[in-house]
């Protein structure tokens, strides 16, 4: 098939690169022609792992041709993707990308007269979006030559994306009538014998995607609430806590007499919070529309709440063991919101940042991702990049862990020792492995005392 993808951001490119390596024609547009050449180099403008060896092969047998003229992009395709951001501004929703695309896209299709052109938005947009606000503009632009809706949400995990999309657990089409669900069905053919096809109506789809990420964001939030009372009870390890929460039959099923541990474990892991492009402007946005419609939601509420403070726990924890942070050396490990991407949207280390710099701390910062992307990583000016472990950790006071990086688990007491100040570490993720470190050298969040 030909597919149009507008927007070459994290969700249109990787859906581009993606689908043309299922054999599709996919033409990608976007509107900032310096991401269109990089594309054409065979260059990915943010990292995952896997992609930019596929998006290689399919720029170099042309599956993937990056345009930028939607008129050519409309004219060779029978239907497209908007791929643009929704970012939150003033807590709500912006809708403006979106509409801005919309009328672009009615303008090409009528200039060339295309018929029963199909528009799938993959964007997230809250509940009635559709109805509200792009229908009344394609029925008035389009209705002579008519058109199929549909919004097809995605579940990307960045970090994970390329083994998402190709190994779904469900696609979701919401769609305005039945011809545009097939011709969505026929797009993603190559996965409907192995995945849940999940057909409802737009504003059923519009709220899958937010009940997804609300749900997720809910437990982080809930580990560390429990995390919070564990504190004030000493001896109390909410890290064992949660690790018996999840063994729990109704969570951890038994096949062959195999424990089956579900994904949702990593998400019950008491630590210093949630970030990234989608949890927390994703939640803000579905409190914000229940706002306007009048409608109670105290735990969505509390979930951003309790994420808002964890970073200051960090901050609190460190200035407990050392008495103060002014002109302290402090060691931030990781700064992206989490490992495998370059995303520093919402960051918890970067909330952390700001405080420790308002607190007058000396600051060093290293992640994996600089050696990897370090020309599109921009940190805080007042802190000190470095390039490896030793490096960040020389001469530190103390070290707060807030990215889960693989690398990160050789930390151990010997390498604190022999490169800190004095070897105390807080373990914002909860992974490092307690065995490696000497008693009183290594904090976790919600945990009264140490190991």
């Amino acid at each position: 098939m030909k597919i149009g993808v507008i927007g070459s951001g994290y969700v249109g490119l990787t859906t581009g690169i993606c689908l043309a390596s299922l054999e599709h024609d996919i033409f990608i547009y976007d509107l900032d022609e310096e991401k269109l050449a990089k594309i054409k180099e065979k260059k990915l403008p943010f990292f995952e792992q896997g992609l930019e060896e596929i998006l290689e092969k399919v720029i170099s047998s042309e599956k993937l041709l990056p345009q930028n003229k939607l008129d050519t992009l409309v004219k060779e395709t029978d239907g497209c993707f908007i791929c643009v951001g929704t970012p939150t501004k003033n807590n709500s929703i912006d809708l403006s990308q979106i509409i801005n695309s919309i009328n672009a896209v009615t303008t090409s299709i009528k200039n060339n007269k295309k018929q029963d052109y199909k528009i799938i938005i993959r964007s997230t947009i809250t509940p009635n979006t559709s109805k509200d606000v792009i229908l009344p503009i394609l029925d008035h632009e389009l209705g002579e030559l008519g058109f199929g809706l549909a919004v097809v949400p995605e579940f990307l995990r960045e970090g994970n994306a390329l083994d998402d999309f190709m190994n779904p657990d469900k696609i979701v089409i919401g769609s305005l009538d039945s011809d545009t669900t097939s011709f969505v069905r026929q797009i993603f053919k190559h996965f409907e014998n192995n995945c849940q096809i999940i057909e409802t109506n737009l504003e059923s789809s519009e709220l899958i995607k937010y009940t997804n990420n609300a749900f997720f964001s809910m437990l982080i939030s809930f580990s560390n609430e429990i995390a919070n009372v564990s504190e004030k009870i000493p001896g109390v390890d909410p890290y064992k806590i949660m690790k018996a929460l999840i063994s729990d039959k109704r969570i951890t099923t038994k096949i062959n007499n195999k424990n089956i541990i579900p994904g949702l474990e990593s998400y019950l892991i008491p630590g210093c919070g949630f970030g990234g492009s989608c949890f927390p402007k994703d939640v803000q946005a579905l409190v914000d529309y229940a706002n306007k419609n009048d409608i109670a939601t105290p735990l969505l509420k509390a979930v951003l709440d309790i994420n808002s403070e964890r970073a200051n726990k960090m901050i609190l924890l460190a200035d407990a063991i050392l008495g103060t942070l002014k002109n302290k050396k402090i060691s931030i490990l990781g700064i992206t919101f989490k490992p495998d991407t370059d995303d520093l949207r919402s960051s918890p280390a970067l909330d952390a940042i700001d405080i420790l710099l308002e607190k007058n701390a000396d600051i060093s910062v290293y992640d994996p991702i600089f050696k990897l992307k370090s020309d599109i990583v921009k940190i805080p000016d007042g802190c000190k990049i470095c390039f490896n472990i030793e490096d960040v950790l020389k001469n530190s006071d103390i070290a707060l862990v807030f990215t889960k990086w693989k690398e990160f688990k050789i930390l151990n007491s010997e390498l604190l020792k022999q490169y800190m100040k004095k070897p105390i570490i807080i373990d914002g993720r909860g992974f490092l492995n307690e065995k490696e470190f000497e008693h009183g050298t290594c904090f976790k969040i919600g945990m009264n005392g140490n190991n």
